[in-house]
C-alpha cells in the first residue's frame, strides 16, 4: 500500500499549498484542523509533511459545524482548516464561523482555509480556483478581486482596511484593486433599492414582435422603474420582460397600457409570481 504522501492528488495538494501554509504559520504555534469526512486525507497528509519541518504543530478534526473539535489543540495557535472541495461556500462559512466565535476565548491568533478545489473563490490556499479560472476571465479578474466585490456587495460602506483584514491585503493594495476594477469597467459602485421594501409581487412577460417594435420597447422600458429584467429572445418570443408590482392590478395595467398598446406587438404571455429570488435590489431610475 502506498504511503499517503505518495498519492498523486496529495502530492498536487502539498505542492500547491505547502509552501504558502508554511509561510503563513511561520514560527507560531499552529494547528491543522481537517473537516470530516472529506478533508481527512488532505489534512493528515499536510500535517505529516509539515510536522517534519515544524515541531510546534498539532492536528485536530471537526465537522463543519464544530462538532468533535478538541479546543485544547487550537488554543493560542494559528489555525488552518482543511477540506477537499468548496462547492457552494456553505461549509466554508460554517467552519470559519466556528473558529470566529471561539477566537477570543481560545486566543486563536488567525484562521485560514485550504482546499483542493475552490469553486467559489473563498479559500486562502487551493490547487484549483474554479471560479476565477473557469467562470471568469483570469486575465481580467482573480479570486481576490471576487472576494473584494463580494464584500462590497454585502456592505457598500465597508472600508478598504476592513476588506484588507479579511483577505490579508494592505489597505493600499485593496484600494488599488478597486480603482483598477472601476477603471476597467468591471465594477461599478452605486446606490440600490431593496425590492421587498417597495414591491410585493412580480411578473414575467414574454412577447412576440417585429425587430423595430422590440427596439422601441427596449428603449421605453429601460426607463421604467418597475422593470428589472429585459432580454431579447430567440424562438417563438422576441422579448422577455420582468416587472415588479404592488398588486395584480398594477400588472394588468402595465400589460394593457405599456405592452399591448404598442403597435407591432403580437402574442403576449404573462406569468405572475412572488418577488424574484435574484436580484434582491434594483437601481433607482430618474426620469
Amino acid at each position: 500500500m502506498k504511503n499517503l504522501l505518495e498519492l498523486e492528488p496529495i502530492q498536487k495538494f502539498i505542492h500547491a499549498v505547502g509552501k504558502g501554509v508554511e509561510k503563513y504559520f511561520g514560527k507560531e504555534n499552529a494547528c491543522i484542523v481537517y473537516l470530516q469526512p472529506d478533508g481527512t486525507f488532505y489534512g493528515v497528509a499536510l500535517y505529516e509533511w509539515l510536522s517534519k519541518k515544524k515541531k510546534n504543530l498539532t492536528l485536530a478534526t471537526m465537522a463543519d459545524d464544530g462538532k468533535g473539535l478538541d479546543e485544547k489543540k487550537v488554543e493560542g495557535r494559528k489555525v488552518l482548516i482543511v477540506d477537499n472541495d468548496i462547492i457552494t461556500g456553505k461549509g466554508y462559512k460554517r467552519a470559519m464561523e466556528v473558529m470566529r466565535v471561539r477566537k477570543e476565548r481560545l486566543h486563536i491568533k488567525d484562521v485560514k482555509f485550504a482546499t483542493y478545489i475552490d469553486r467559489v473563490g473563498l479559500a486562502d490556499f487551493s490547487v484549483w480556483k474554479y471560479s476565477s479560472e473557469a467562470i471568469w476571465h483570469p486575465q481580467e479578474i482573480d479570486a481576490l478581486d471576487l472576494k473584494i466585490i463580494s464584500y462590497l456587495g454585502e456592505n457598500g460602506r465597508i472600508s478598504f482596511a476592513e476588506i484588507g483584514k479579511k483577505i490579508n491585503l494592505s489597505q493600499v493594495a485593496v484600494k488599488n484593486r478597486i480603482d483598477n476594477l472601476l477603471g476597467e469597467g468591471i465594477l461599478t459602485i452605486h446606490g440600490v433599492l431593496n425590492i421587498d421594501r417597495f414591491y410585493t409581487m412580480s411578473a414575467a412577460i414574454q412577447l412576440e414582435a417585429d425587430s423595430k417594435t422590440v427596439e422601441k420597447l427596449l428603449e421605453k422600458f429601460q426607463k421604467k422603474q418597475e422593470v428589472y429584467h429585459l432580454a431579447k429572445r430567440s424562438g417563438r418570443y422576441s422579448l422577455g420582460i420582468g416587472i415588479l408590482a404592488h398588486n395584480i392590478e398594477n400588472i394588468e395595467s402595465f400589460v394593457e397600457n405599456e405592452v399591448r398598446a404598442m403597435p407591432g406587438v403580437k402574442n403576449i404571455e404573462v406569468f405572475i409570481g412572488e418577488l424574484p429570488i435574484l436580484p434582491k435590489t434594483i437601481s433607482p431610475k430618474l426620469s
